[in-house]
């Protein structure tokens, strides 16, 4: 039995110039519903590929140096695996040490509520201090608070069964946390080995539908994704440690824990007024009324610097975009995408922006190309001895 013979080595050859095209446009919307498929079926880990694909794009230009003057064979697997677990750490690391705080604490808080259930919660000695409002304050918590039964009744949700509840709650969602991350480290590792060509393709990809607009789109938007992680987490290390400074100064209880708490939720926006706003009601409660004050006062100024000057700087500059578009692109993106949208956010503005202005001077070209072709079209034809006019 003969064997067929093999396919022409370019089938592109035989065709005309509007078959070529016809193929081009079939491929094309072929690579779409592919891509659409293939989206749909990775619809419960597109969140975990966002924040494998985010880290990774920041994480490059280091990983870039370290790779620059690799010999071992092993190095391919080595270096991407060691900084996927170097990130796993700097995740799990705080969340170790909150956790450790938490449990600390845990047994000092129940020893508590049952010993307030029993004898009551004592008023604070600054209530009757307070302006205006303060002996009927006084007076309100000792009818309430001050005696066991009342001190029963506020503090009767904190039973053996509602925590049992929580302990439950909070398993499940450690270990529906623990999957996100685990794929997110596996997407991590993947997108460190093969980045290089995972980035040439895209740009190949992107030329090919786009011209020499594809590569820069595809450049520039990995710069943005850089920018926003950088910009956000820089900022965010940068107020959490300077309150945790006003921590300490304040002699705030558990400083290292607030201070984790304040970093992480500067990632949000007000995240960390709120932490900072419990650290200052922990001091009033402890009857430290101007150290409460002070810090509250200290962390708004530092808050209000980062946020309002630093951050917007350092992500706008590099983004070169309005200030308004930041701002709506991170709160948008964070109520699209939850934290992620933080990084996505901004890239994806800076994306639309780029795409605005590349159509924008597109259309002033074939506007200019247009009024052109017309003054020539009205122009006299050029007489035999005008050589000006050629």
């Amino acid at each position: 039995m003969t064997e067929p013979a093999p396919p022409p080595t370019d089938e592109l050859a035989a065709l005309d110039a509007d078959g070529v095209e016809a193929h081009r446009n079939h491929m094309r919307w072929l690579v779409a519903l592919l891509c659409l498929a293939g989206l749909w079926v990775a619809r419960s880990f597109l969140l975990e590929l966002a924040w494998a694909a985010t880290l990774a794009v920041a994480l490059w230009p280091l990983y870039s140096r370290a790779t620059a003057h690799r010999d071992d064979d092993r190095l391919p697997v080595l270096i991407p695996l060691g900084f996927t677990l170097a990130t796993g750490l700097v995740v799990m690391v705080p969340i170790a040490l909150v956790a450790v705080e938490a449990a600390n604490d845990s047994d000092a808080a129940l020893q508590w509520v049952s010993h307030a259930q029993q004898s009551g919660i004592p008023a604070p000695s600054w209530l009757g201090q307070v302006p205006i409002a303060g002996s009927s304050l006084a007076l309100w918590w000792q009818n309430h608070l001050a005696n066991p039964a009342g001190a029963s009744a506020l503090l009767s949700t904190f039973d053996t069964r509602s925590a049992a509840g929580w302990t439950r709650t909070i398993a499940a969602e450690v270990a529906s946390r623990s999957w996100f991350f685990a794929v997110t480290l596996l997407a991590l590792f993947i997108f460190l080995r093969d980045g290089e060509r995972l980035a040439a393709n895209a740009t190949r990809m992107a030329r090919r539908f786009y011209g020499t607009f594809g590569g820069r789109f595809v450049e520039q938007v990995g710069e943005a994704v850089r920018a926003a992680v950088n910009g956000t987490v820089l900022v965010a290390v940068g107020e959490g440690t300077l309150i945790g400074l006003g921590y300490a100064f304040t002699g705030v209880p558990r400083p290292v824990l607030f201070t984790l708490a304040t970093i992480a939720f500067a990632l949000l926006p007000l995240g960390a007024w709120v932490a900072f706003g419990v650290a200052g009601l922990v001091l009033f409660g402890q009857g430290s009324v101007g150290a409460a004050i002070g810090l509250v006062l200290f962390g708004a100024t530092v808050m209000l610097i980062g946020d309002n000057f630093v951050q917007p700087a350092i992500v706008g500059n590099s983004l070169e975009l309005p200030f308004l578009w930041i701002f709506v692109a991170t709160f948008g993106g964070l109520d699209a995408f939850g934290i992620v949208g933080l990084f996505l956010g901004p890239a994806l503005m800076a994306a639309l922006f780029l795409a605005w202005k590349e159509w924008l001077g597109l259309d002033h070209a074939y506007r200019q190309r247009w009024r052109l072709r017309r003054m020539w079209s009205r122009a006299p034809a050029p007489t035999g001895g005008d050589i000006r006019a050629t």
